[in-house]
């Protein structure tokens, strides 16, 4: 028996879109796993070296200010803060606390983690804020990109209020006016030691790099599986084994 190939067209031309389009997918998720690998590592270096002050954290280059740990001693006011609108934790939902904290010459978006809400919106917490001067400790979050938002995200006039996200490269100029001081650029959460903190267990990542080489490998065998697919599809190649195995043993 010869082995033949004969092509369908539709075959051949699902094949072709399909199969890149999976092993891209499956490397995607590797390069994932890695970016996710990276961040844990670089959190566990910053948790090692000693917290600075602000303005020290100032001076340094915005890429290398990611998770470093600072210090500082900050005037609260109890009721300058804004809830971060729908943040879930444990399948519950809640708000996570910002509050604006005056240091030295500078005003400061301090997260003071996670409270829970009103799952049906029919009430708003009213977190009992820290009066006065307390010295905190915390790292600066910089997100890896813009959040999604729903219609406008302006900074409130008014405050406690509730916004979708702190977008604070847009609220830069509102701010400085509301404050009559310049504002840290970035979010510093707390540290979740804190005696000031509400719940601030801040995940590295949402997807750990493990899951990422999982969904890589979901991704391989599919394209595997299609390609394995097509070419017994394409060809007598299973009736020219069996032939094959036939004829050997005989």
């Amino acid at each position: 028996m010869n082995l033949r190939v004969e092509l369908d067209w539709r075959t051949t031309l699902a094949t072709v879109l399909l199969f890149p389009t999976l092993v891209s997918l499956g490397f995607w998720q590797l390069e994932r796993g890695d970016e996710k690998a990276g961040l844990i590592t670089r959190l566990e270096e910053r948790r090692l070296e000693p917290p600075m002050s602000l303005p020290a954290a100032l001076r340094l280059p915005t890429d290398d200010l990611a998770d470093r740990q600072v210090t500082f001693t900050g005037s609260f006011n109890a009721q300058d803060f804004v809830l971060l609108d729908n943040r879930l934790r444990d399948g519950r939902f809640g708000y996570e606390v910002v509050a604006f904290v005056s240091a030295d010459a500078l005003v400061v978006p301090l997260n003071l983690g996670w409270i829970e809400g009103d799952r049906s919106r029919m009430t708003t917490p009213s977190p009992e804020l820290p009066d006065g001067e307390h010295t905190v400790r915390g790292r600066i979050y910089q997100p890896a990109g813009d959040a999604f938002l729903l219609g406008e995200n302006k900074f409130p006039e008014g405050r406690p209020a509730i916004v979708q996200q702190l977008t604070l490269s847009s609220w830069a100029e509102p701010m400085r006016a509301a404050f009559e001081r310049p504002v840290f650029p970035y979010e510093i959460r707390l540290l979740p030691a804190e005696p000031t903190a509400f719940r601030a267990e801040w995940a590295v990542v949402n997807q750990t790099p493990a899951k990422h080489r999982g969904y890589a490998v979901q991704w391989f065998t599919m394209a595997l599986a299609l390609g394995l697919a097509f070419i017994f599809r394409s060809s007598n190649l299973a009736a020219w084994l069996r032939h094959r195995l036939v004829s050997n043993g005989s």
